[in-house]
């Protein structure tokens, strides 16, 4: 049954350089997007994961109420539109949830990653001003406790399981809790914070390694973060019958677009359990999408190889054979040639090794889709010859992320595919790829000089691209990116 309509809607619009909506209520801001989710779908198994050996579920309703009551818990903090709150946790349905209620005050979020050290995550946390701080544990909160405490603008700890003796420090629940009671007071207030929301809005600020200087703090708005996870979506084609099993860091803006990118869809999220239990999840769930960095999937193969090693000689020759075959297969598929002579090997191959890679996967994989860093040739052959659709794409934090990819449709080897939607992509005389698009970040968070350069470098994949080596059905692996143009009816 589905869910009756919220008691309030948001009345907002996409820029017009979003182009033509792609589906009727198509949301233009992240609150309208997970009341778009809830209104739509109503799952009941919107967002899950997996505590003392039991999985558990929570609704798309259940997200949007528990965000709502975040939200209005940092209201009742003081936390106003606009101010920064940090996220310092690793994956979680809390870290989902905590992202939302900021997005539902308006308030701009900042990830940090769990394993950066004390000196990084007190740089970013004064930087960004931020004046709530959420942490997943005591024990974790208790390794960066010296640097937070020396942050001016910090307020307020935030638990998301019970809350310890650090000054000003509360636990998720009683955040919620507080929320639940400003919520009977002033049923109305909710309504007013997600509806001041503007699409322009900058919605978060995604801090980037440093490895060519200090931090900067790329301030991506509303639309950007939306446009791209719905025009990427669209590219590849997910729907409310996918379940995917999220693994990638939520403080990379791969897999944070990527959940935007399940909600809009009414897809069931499983949150895996840590990097080690993985396949252990993968398993169990059975999800027919992952989103993945190239190192995953390599793990895959040398795992299944090492262990045909370890058994013995003769089930090494035959994992060879197989792995052979998968790579002619998907060669000749590619080429439009298979031989009588493939196909068959293939099918033996299939028999012997090649079902069981699928089974490591849950045997229902529909698409592997990975970024981040080159996906090795033999990697993508062996899992297309294997059944296994892997499609690369190409993007950056600065253009939120995705600016090309594959489709299950047209992909190809050493390709990261075509331009997704409202993304124009051209080549410059120096071969840098240069860039338009919604997704193009508002610029960099104090930082006014490095979002005034007209060519802001970052280190880029292992090979080279040119005007020559694209294609035009697909690009090759570029080495160098430039970051790009807002689009043209915008303002920043």
């Amino acid at each position: 049954m589905k869910a009756a309509p919220h008691s309030y809607r948001i009345e907002r619009s996409m820029p017009e350089h979003r182009g033509e909506p792609l589906f009727a209520n198509e949301p233009a801001t992240l609150p309208a997007l997970f009341l778009y989710a809830a209104e739509k779908f109503d799952r009941s198994d919107a967002l899950n994961y997996k505590r003392d050996g039991k999985w558990h579920h929570i609704s798309s309703k259940e997200v949007v109420r528990r965000s709502e009551n975040i939200a209005l818990g940092l209201h009742a903090l003081g936390i106003k539109k606009g101010e920064r709150v940090a996220i310092f946790a690793p994956n979680s349905p809390e870290w989902t949830l905590a992202d939302a209620g900021c997005q539902f005050a308006g308030i701009i979020d900042v990830p940090i990653y769990p394993t950066l050290s004390p000196a990084q995550v007190q740089y970013i946390l004064r930087d960004s001003s931020s004046r709530v701080l959420f942490v997943d544990t005591p024990e974790a909160y208790e390794r960066v406790r010296a640097a937070a405490e020396d942050c001016e603008a910090l307020e307020h700890i935030i638990f998301f399981g019970v809350a310890d003796d650090a000054a000003n420090s509360i636990s998720l629940g009683e955040l919620e809790q507080s929320g639940g009671t400003l919520r009977a007071e002033r049923p109305e207030l909710i309504a007013e914070l997600a509806n001041a929301v503007e699409p322009e809005d900058i919605a978060t600020l995604i801090y980037t390694s440093g490895t060519t200087g200090e931090p900067k703090g790329v301030m991506l708005s509303h639309t950007n973060l939306i446009s791209n996870a719905i025009d990427a979506s669209n590219q590849v084609g997910f729907s409310s019958a996918d379940t995917c099993l999220s693994v990638l860091p939520l403080s990379h803006v791969f897999e944070r677009t990527g959940m935007y990118l399940y909600f809009v869809n009414g897809m069931a999220v499983y949150c895996a359990e840590s990097v080690e239990k993985v396949p252990d999840n993968l398993k169990e769930i059975r999800p027919t999408i992952i989103l993945g960095v190239p190192r995953i999937f390599e793990k895959v193969f040398e795992k299944a190889r090492l262990k045909a090693a370890r058994s013995s000689t003769v089930l090494a020759r035959i994992f060879d054979f197989a792995i052979d075959s998968a790579k002619r297969y998907a060669i000749g598929l590619e080429a439009g040639d298979l031989s009588a002579g493939v196909k068959l090997r293939h099918k033996i191959a299939d028999r012997l090794v090649l079902r069981k890679l699928r089974d490591v996967f849950g045997g229902r994989l529909r698409y592997c889709i990975t970024g981040g860093a080159a996906l090795a040739d033999e990697i993508y052959l062996i899992f297309t010859g294997a059944g296994l659709a892997i499609m690369q794409g190409y993007g950056m934090t600065e253009t939120s992320p995705v600016i090309s990819a594959n489709s299950p449709a047209s992909k190809r080897l050493g390709s990261v595919g075509v331009p997704i939607r409202n993304a124009e992509v051209r080549i410059a005389a120096d071969g840098e790829i240069e860039v338009r698009s919604p997704g193009v970040m508002r610029g960099y968070f104090n930082k006014p000089e490095a979002t005034a350069e007209p060519s802001p470098r970052t280190a880029g994949f292992a090979r080279a691209i040119s005007a020559a080596s694209t294609r035009t059905d697909s690009f090759s692996l570029p080495t160098a990116r430039r970051s790009f143009s807002r689009p043209r009816a915008a303002s920043t």
